[in-house]
């Protein structure tokens, strides 16, 4: 729900979605919140445009590509690359993440997918490289209702580890509409205070 894909792996050309993700502080009461459109341009090549915003005040803009892997025919595993490039919004600074993803289905009811990469947290300057890492497991209730729990782990050129945990729940209203919702603890800030964080997204996919 947090680091999302750019439209499911192996999408089919042509698959177009909008949504909406927007994370409210418990502790500061900031909203973060960032729109985006995702569209697969080639069977299981797709591109994202995104606009971080804080508050009322965009942040950064950002750009996605994602392509799937060959699974071998597997109709349990997938697998695929994302990079991401950003621009912040006020000043001419860079950065980019390259990601491996991988995705598993155990058995009709239980899944988990796994993304890990790299981050540049600026080119040139005082950039560093970031270790990082998205683990989340899924549990299908029904047809309209999905639990999940997701980790997100970044790990600096100084080894200093930093975490978010969010329980999380998928509601599927039909093809079209789905509601994510999530709260949970985050360490993932410099000063590694921790954070209760509630975050939602709204999906529409045409």
């Amino acid at each position: 729900m947090l680091f999302d894909l750019v439209r499911p792996l192996g999408s089919p050309r042509g698959e177009l979605e909008v949504n909406n993700l927007a994370e409210h502080s418990l502790r500061h009461g900031d909203i973060q919140w960032a729109p985006e459109i995702e569209y697969a341009f080639a069977d299981g090549y797709a591109i994202e445009v995104e606009l971080p915003f804080e508050n009322s005040s965009l942040s950064t803009y950002k750009l996605a590509l994602q392509g799937t892997m060959d699974s071998h025919s597997s109709d349990r595993m997938v697998h695929g690359w994302q990079v991401i490039a950003r621009r912040q919004a006020d000043e001419d600074v860079y950065s980019a993440d390259a990601l491996y993803l991988h995705g598993y289905r155990f058995n009709s009811r239980w899944s988990t997918f796994n993304m890990l990469g790299m981050r540049r947290t600026e080119f040139g300057g005082d950039g560093m490289n970031t270790v990082l890492s998205n683990n989340s497991l899924f549990y299908r209730f029904s047809s309209k209702l999905v639990l999940g729990l997701e980790v997100n782990n970044e790990i600096d050129h100084h080894m200093k580890w930093r975490y978010r945990i969010t329980p999380q729940m998928h509601y599927n209203f039909d093809k079209h509409r789905t509601l994510q919702f999530g709260l949970g603890p985050s360490r993932l800030d410099d000063d590694m205070r921790t954070e209760w964080l509630a975050s939602w997204r709204l999906i529409y996919a045409f």
